[in-house]
């Protein structure tokens, strides 16, 4: 069996123009299709033989109820890896409306929703955001907010301008006063750490001689310390337009899209697949496709991911999932750019 650098540039050529046309059409591709859209001077004949050379090393294959090929994992993955030289940038097309539409979003939630809403309607596919991880960002501000006599809101801000809520049970009652306080006390010690070193830290302001003797000091640590020692909602994600997915023909079948919804629903198993990217290190889009991920009831799909950082700490994914069949000339480059505003926007949200 034929690897893609072994592939004749023949064979090259015929492989990507049935790539486009399924793209395209949704129909199996068949030689005189070829022939006819494309002039590459041969003959229907010769083109079917060649297709059936493909499909012979695994990159076509033919459905049982059509005379033509269809692409498979490794035809678009072949696909994909030979496109990104002849990629357009979007910029000049969506540069504007994706600046314009979220450089004004304060709320860092409402980015994210903006983000995905705004990816699946330029794609006509599922937007994906994976929100800055606790672990990737620092802390800029943490607030007690008393709600009652028992009980108090605390309000941990990051950098990035994310927001963590946790409301904690008191066993005194403490004055709004005093938790304007311990909040300026703890922002103070904690300010600019990141997750792990905040933990580390209040371990250690826990066992410091003035925890004995400093009544707002321990007050501060205990509670702060509680917040963090309970389990954090460390990622979250964000999808918009899932419904596009019964748009697409390759999920016309009932059992199928109810099977894909209840993945979408399962928020962990795509953070299972965005953490398996992540351990790479991802520059422009990292394109995922079919049985390239473990999820069975995802296999007929494709991720298009890009991260978003600030320097060169990341944190978060921006991305695309859609049909295998989907527009890559597209959707590459526009999550690639989205990539980038986030990262600017978020850059200069940080640093002022």
């Amino acid at each position: 069996m034929k690897s893609e650098s072994q592939l004749e540039k023949r064979q090259r050529k015929i492989l990507i123009a049935v790539v486009c046309s399924y793209i395209s059409s949704a129909e199996p591709v068949g030689s005189r299709t070829i022939a006819r859209k494309y002039d590459f001077g041969i003959s229907p004949a010769t083109i079917r033989n060649i297709m059936a050379d493909l499909e012979e090393s695994g990159f076509l294959a033919q459905p049982h109820t059509s005379a033509g090929r269809v692409p498979t994992d490794k035809g678009f993955r072949f696909y994909v890896d030979h496109l990104k030289h002849s990629l357009q940038s979007l910029e000049h097309i969506t540069s504007f409306n994706i600046e314009d539409i979220l450089h004004n979003e304060a709320e860092i939630g409402n980015l994210m929703k903006k983000t995905t809403d705004l990816l699946s309607r330029l794609s006509h596919q599922a937007g994906l955001m994976l929100a800055p991880n606790l672990k990737n960002t620092v802390c800029r501000h943490i607030d007690f907010i008393k709600l009652n006599n028992s009980q108090t809101l605390v309000i941990f801000i990051s950098e990035s301008g994310h927001v963590h809520k946790r409301v904690i049970r008191l066993g005194e009652d403490i004055s709004q006063d005093t938790f304007d306080q311990m909040s300026r006390l703890i922002t103070n010690e904690l300010m600019g750490l990141s997750l792990t070193k905040i933990r580390s830290k209040l371990m250690d302001m826990l066992s410091a001689e003035k925890i004995k003797f400093d009544a707002l000091y321990a007050r501060a640590v205990k509670l702060s310390q509680q917040f963090f020692d309970e389990e954090v909602d460390e990622s979250e994600l964000y999808l918009g337009g899932t419904f596009n997915m019964m748009n697409h023909p390759e999920f016309a079948d009932i059992e199928k899209i109810k099977a894909l919804f209840q993945a979408f629903e399962e928020k962990r198993i795509l953070l299972s697949i965005i953490d398996k990217c992540l351990e790479e290190e991802l520059e422009g889009a990292k394109v995922i496709i079919g049985e390239e991920n473990s999820v069975v009831d995802m296999q007929d799909l494709s991720f298009v991911l890009s991260s978003y950082n600030y320097g060169e700490r990341l944190l978060g994914v921006v991305g695309v999932i859609g049909p295998k069949r989907m527009d890559y000339t597209q959707v590459i480059p526009m999550v690639e750019y989205t990539a980038k505003t986030i990262s600017r926007l978020l850059t200069n949200r940080i640093e002022s």
